[in-house]
This record gives structure tokens, C-alpha cells and sequence, in this order.
């Protein structure tokens, strides 16, 4: 079983979505993860960037239709997934690479920086799902289902 992760990440350039032979929706994105800053090492008190990791994060299905919508460079996301090492032969150097890489359960946006368009309220609440429970009851009201 691979290892679940949760992490914030800044997405570095467009989710790039393409389909399957079979037909099922891929959709790729790069994203930083992480950036931190650090003290100089001669003891001043000037930050500088420290190690960054990047990550390639890829989906399936809806979400990679959903990702490759909403995902564009800038947006700051919230994925939940598996990590997995994705290895490959450098074509130049004939040297096997490997990367870490995040094959996504779900993605996010964080609304810490941006809100949901009005066009997206509405599309979500115009065709509420069946088992969905925070559907209108049947009877109308405003009542969540609890």
C-alpha cells in the first residue's frame, strides 16, 4: 500500500489534460510545495529561499477534468493522494532517473487567496446529487438534513 499524503502547493504552470486509449481524462500539474526560507549561513539576519521541492501531481477521471478547469498557474491547491517513485531511462545519458510523484484522491483550492465565482456556486447547486446531504429536501426549506 503506498503512503497517503496531504500537502499545500502553489500549481507552477497549467494542469495539462489528456485522455487514455481507453478514454479515461489524465490530467497532470507541477506544483511547489515547498519553500521555505532560511537565515544565511555567516549568522546575518537575511532570509534566503532554501531547498524547494516540487512535486508532479496526477489525476483521474472527473477530477482530472475538474483539476484541468480549475488548476492554472498561481492557484493555491490542497491535495490528498499516494506517493509513488516514477522511474525512467534519461534518453541522453542512458542513466535510470526516479522522481516522487502524487497521484491525487482529491485537489482542492484554498480559498485562503481567491473565492468561488459565482458561475461555480451556481453550477453545484443547480443539480444536487441524490444521496448528496446537503441537497434542498424535497419539501423546500433551508434546513441542512440534520
Amino acid at each position: 500500500m503506498l503512503p497517503t499524503v496531504q500537502m499545500e502547493a502553489r500549481v507552477v504552470e497549467d494542469a495539462e489534460l489528456r485522455f487514455a486509449p481507453s478514454g479515461v481524462a489524465v490530467a497532470k500539474f507541477r506544483a511547489v510545495a515547498s519553500s521555505r526560507k532560511k537565515i544565511t549561513e555567516n549568522g546575518q539576519e537575511k532570509w534566503v529561499d532554501d531547498k524547494t521541492c516540487w512535486i508532479s501531481v496526477t489525476c483521474f477521471k472527473k477530477l482530472a477534468e475538474n483539476v484541468a478547469e480549475s488548476c492554472t498557474k498561481g492557484t493555491l491547491v490542497n491535495v490528498t493522494g499516494r506517493l509513488q517513485t516514477d522511474e525512467w531511462e534519461d534518453k541522453e545519458t542512458k542513466q535510470k532517473r526516479t522522481a516522487m510523484s502524487l497521484v491525487a484522491d482529491t485537489v482542492s483550492i484554498s480559498l485562503a487567496f481567491r473565492s468561488v465565482s459565482g458561475e461555480q456556486k451556481a453550477e453545484r447547486t443547480s443539480a444536487p446529487a441524490q444521496d448528496d446531504p446537503w441537497a434542498t429536501p424535497a419539501g423546500g426549506g433551508d434546513e441542512p438534513p440534520f
